[in-house]
Order: structure tokens, then sequence, then C-alpha cells
């Protein structure tokens, strides 16, 4: 729940993190406040965690799918692997990938 040192529980440590660290303009800080107080979106982001689990059988996190894509289009078969992986995975992966589309 918290990254460097701030509680990203809480909606004010969101929106604070949204207006310094991402470029929230002041005229924004209103309606993010009130999206997170009121949760707006939660539906979706269950939805999306549901396809998750179902797509890639995702059972816990870290959980990494990896894919190529032009646009909207997906080019294979994406890979999907949970854990922490070494950066020779990821490295291994996208060379693969690289290669795939030459």
């Amino acid at each position: 729940m918290y990254e460097c040192g701030e509680n990203v529980s809480l909606v004010d440590t969101l929106v604070k993190i949204g207006t310094e660290r991402l470029g929230v303009s002041a005229s924004e800080v209103n309606d993010l406040k009130l999206h997170l107080e009121n949760n707006v979106g939660a539906k979706d982001v269950m939805k999306e965690i549901q396809t998750g689990r179902r797509r890639y059988q995702i059972q816990g996190v870290p959980f990494f799918v990896i894919g190529a894509v032009d646009g909207e289009t997906s080019l294979g078969q994406p890979y999907g692997f949970s854990g922490a992986q070494d950066s020779s995975t990821f490295a291994d992966i996208f060379e693969e990938l690289a290669g795939n589309l030459a």
C-alpha cells in the first residue's frame, strides 16, 4: 500500500501524485477526487480482472502479459507469466517478439 513512503490507498495521496507527478491540472482535481471517492470505473476494473483470470489464468501478482501489437491488432500469441522475473526473461521475450515482426 505504500510507494515512496506514501499510502496510495488514500484519495488525497492519489490526487497529490496526480498533480505533482502526472500532470493533472488544477481544473481537473475536483473531478479526479470525485472519481476516486465514488469508485467510478470499479465495475470496469473488476470486469478486466475477471477477463485476465479467464484468458491468462492469472491467479496472483505480479503477472505480465507481453505481446506484439500493431495499433489495436495483436500480432501473434502474447506471452503470459507470473512472479518476479529476471531482466533477461523480458529481454529474451522482447527479442523473440521483435524477430517475429521482421
